[in-house]
């Protein structure tokens, strides 16, 4: 990827095309008690703006939103600087990432003043009223634990507009310069006394007159006069409750042969914690295993400062499985993500039913132990070919567990397990493909509503017609063969794109699509998400798409 140049983008900004208008709604977000509207979607058709933003966008904070926070702007080419300084996050920095409603690539922190007056389109008419704070949720948006403190210190926010004039907006448009009233207070000059030199009274006294500034940026540097200054860290890194902690050291203290293919491996915390986490049903933790390579593993059982994993040797490993197997012994140290519960239990299930198959298991063995000792009605089915692993966990379920062991003649009668259904159960699978589409079939046929089965993915089908790839950002077109995935020839070409289950389960690996239709697969992106980004790892182009890459 090219070098970032600052100076290129001090350059004078007189005018250029909008590129998108993005709006979003508010929810749950990064598995916090927070709420949010940062994952914003494209806008095909003329989108009407007032003064309050754009219709269809919402706010959750209450400082963000009213009329100097109507629009955010963000300088597309940000991005590749921030592909290229974090390459363990590069899938996450696509357009839209920073939850901009204006995407352009030419208007920037460096060459947008405060209290520029601006024309979008025919006619909107918007003025530059301050730069966006940042705050802890970019921390967890793009898994980076300072995201906010180095977007804030390298100018690369974005700034906000007030609505002067009312009116639609839409893609193609022209954002035109009309006219410079502060030409001396470029946003990112005004982000070095909000951040830097906050102690210049000088400037400060200047600023505290500004009155095109928005009246949130002059109160803090009023504040500032007045000896009074503001608690940045709390924005920056949140609470206790929303503190980003993404990776943590592990040492292997045990690995053990549970048959011949599988292994189980016991991890510690180089730094415990007083007061750990117990595992949830259904949580998966993410490895660092080799160089850049990344996998993640559903968690057996245990907690925040010690945990157990069971990994199975793929025959057509990427190099995950391999590594675990063949290299990794007791001693060794590991980065290690967060655990997080991505397959939970149904709450309001009166009943669960559990079908799992081989290395399957591994998805539901906290869950059973969960439901044991909370007294739920369940039962759970297991398939192997030969060997049981894990048993250990499974005995003491006593008759709540049925094994079906092929070599034995046992064979595992889905339609009659699942027969035995009441109006109210969940039904979870995980396992080999044929499994879980004889589980679909079934499921269908007993008349069970969609909403109460559930799958958890280890392998899927990547391969299918071959297509083309249009980098927009790149500058480069490339081909995808029918036996290649996207990841693959993404990676090929010289583009860090991370990963992590490969099977279309976590989304680490997602990437923005342009345009073009999606062959999507895997379980990891909403719906709507779905119109403006697929999982590399597994989705497929059909015929030929443009990725802002």
């Amino acid at each position: 990827m090219a070098i970032y140049d600052v100076s290129a983008l001090q350059e004078p900004f007189q005018s250029e095309k909008l590129v998108q208008v993005r709006t979003g709604k508010i929810k749950t977000v990064f598995g916090l008690p927070v709420l949010s509207a940062i994952f914003k979607t494209p806008r095909k058709d003329p989108v009407k703006v007032s003064k309050l933003g754009c219709e269809d966008d919402e706010h959750a904070f209450e400082s963000h939103g009213g009329p100097d926070q109507a629009l955010l702007h963000y300088c597309s080419r940000h991005y590749d600087a921030w592909r290229t300084e974090l390459p363990s996050s590069a899938h996450l920095f696509s357009v839209g990432g920073f939850g901009e409603n204006i995407v352009s690539s030419c208007a920037n922190e460096h060459n947008i003043c405060i209290g520029d007056i601006i024309a979008i389109g025919d006619e909107v008419v918007v003025q530059v009223s301050h730069p966006r704070q940042p705050c802890f949720k970019l921390n967890h948006r793009f898994e980076v634990k300072d995201m906010s403190r180095r977007s804030q210190t390298l100018a690369r926010t974005g700034w906000y507009y007030r609505v002067l004039k009312e009116g639609c907006i839409q893609p193609g448009d022209e954002i035109k310069l009309l006219q410079r009233i502060n030409p001396k207070w470029t946003v990112s000059t005004v982000q070095r006394y909000l951040y830097s030199e906050i102690n210049n009274i000088e400037a400060m006294k200047e600023l505290v007159e500004l009155e095109s500034l928005g009246s949130q940026i002059r109160n803090i540097f009023r504040n500032r006069l007045n000896k009074e200054f503001e608690d940045q860290e709390r924005r920056l890194v949140g609470d206790e409750t929303t503190e980003m902690k993404v990776w943590s050291e592990y040492k292997i203290v045990q690995k053990n042969m549970e048959t011949p293919r599988i292994s189980s491996f016991i991890l510690e915390a180089v730094e415990p914690a007083e007061t750990p986490t117990k595992v949830e049903p259904g949580s998966h933790v993410r490895l660092k295993l080799s160089g850049k390579l990344v996998r993640a593993y559903s968690v057996i059982s245990g907690s925040t400062n010690s945990f157990e994993l069971g990994v199975a040797l793929d025959v057509q490993s990427r190099g995950g499985s391999e590594f675990l197997h063949e290299k990794a012994k007791p001693g060794d140290i590991l980065t290690v993500g967060q655990i997080t519960a991505s397959f939970p239990l149904a709450k309001e299930a009166d009943h669960h039913i559990i079908i799992a198959g081989g290395i399957g298991i591994t998805a539901f063995l906290a869950a059973t132990q969960y439901l044991k000792e909370s007294g739920q009605s369940y039962e759970f089915h297991f398939a192997v070919a030969t060997d049981v692993p894990f048993y250990r966990y499974l005995q003491p379920l006593g008759n709540k567990v049925t094994i079906y062991n092929k070599s034995k003649g046992q064979a595992l009668n889905i339609s009659k397990v699942l027969a035995r259904n009441n109006d109210n159960s969940h039904v979870y699978c995980c396992g080999p493909p044929r499994l879980m589409d004889g589980v679909a079939k079934a499921a269908e046929q007993c008349g069970l509503p969609k909403d109460h089965v559930h799958f958890e993915t280890f392998q899927v089908a990547t391969s299918g017609d071959p297509f083309t790839a249009e980098l927009l950002t790149s500058k480069k077109t490339i081909e995808v063969e029918s036996n290649q995935s996207l990841l693959d020839v993404l990676r090929a070409v010289g583009l860090d794109i991370d990963s992590s289950c490969e099977v279309g389960n976590c989304g680490t690996c997602r990437v923005g699509v342009n345009r073009g239709r999606i062959d999507h697969r895997g379980t990891a992106l909403l719906a709507e998400e779905r119109e403006t980004a697929m999982l590399s790892c597994v989705s497929r182009g059909i015929g030929h798409i443009a990725l802002d890459l």
